[in-house]
């Protein structure tokens, strides 16, 4: 229901906010979003807006439109986004497939350490067996076995720079197996659905915390 209702706002919200450029206090680091597969930017606008009225920028790269592209093409358009508004102390913050392009830019895209932390959400590190039941090919990539699951797996190094969040029950992945990242920071929540937890105030206040502990 979270996924249908996100999907219908998509109408309402063609753009981002203007305070999401326009209320900027100090210092604050720039946030980046990056939705999961199938969504765009308004999916994250729950916990994005918290941050905005706190005075973070938050930039939404609209031009990966739906997310549907593989996953090295989506860490290059962001890669490319961050250099073209020359951002720096970047958090991400991200969605499902959007966690993997987050890792996907500290692993091969951040020699110049413009990214300083990826906070990704309900993201399926491992890969997810149910991937083969989705009906685009695209979907593939998240297969346990697929090759970028397994080229992102063995950059652990950049781990420590991820925080990842899941709920107790996720209808796409398997929170304690397939979400678990060794070596960065796993919080779990207690939340049921892979959309659902976007909307939780545990959520929401976890990214906050981190997001100010750069």
């Amino acid at each position: 229901m979270h996924a249908v209702h996100k999907q219908s706002l998509a109408f309402m919200y063609r753009k981002p906010p203007e305070h999401y450029l326009g209320y900027v206090v100090g210092n604050k680091k720039p946030i980046v979003l990056i939705p999961g597969l199938f969504e765009k930017w308004h999916f994250l606008k729950a916990i994005a807006d918290p941050l905005s009225l706190q005075g973070h920028p938050i930039y939404v790269p609209e031009h990966i439109g739906y997310n549907t592209k593989e996953i090295h093409n989506g860490a290059q358009l962001v890669h490319e986004f961050i250099e073209e508004n020359d951002l720096n102390g970047v958090i991400i913050i991200a969605h499902s497939k959007g966690g993997l392009i987050g890792k996907h830019i500290l692993a091969f895209h951040n020699q110049d350490e413009r990214v300083a932390k990826v906070i990704a959400i309900a993201t399926p590190f491992q890969g997810s067996y149910i991937a083969k039941l989705v009906p685009h090919k695209i979907a593939k990539e998240f297969t346990p076995n697929s090759k970028i699951i397994q080229i992102l797996s063995e950059q652990k190094d950049v781990n420590q720079q991820i925080v990842a969040i899941c709920g107790i029950f996720d209808n796409s992945i398997w929170p304690s197996s397939n979400c678990h990242l060794e070596g960065a920071k796993n919080i779990q929540v207690n939340v049921h659905g892979h959309h659902t937890i976007l909307f939780d105030k545990n959520t929401r206040k976890i990214v906050l915390d981190e997001v100010e502990k750069i």
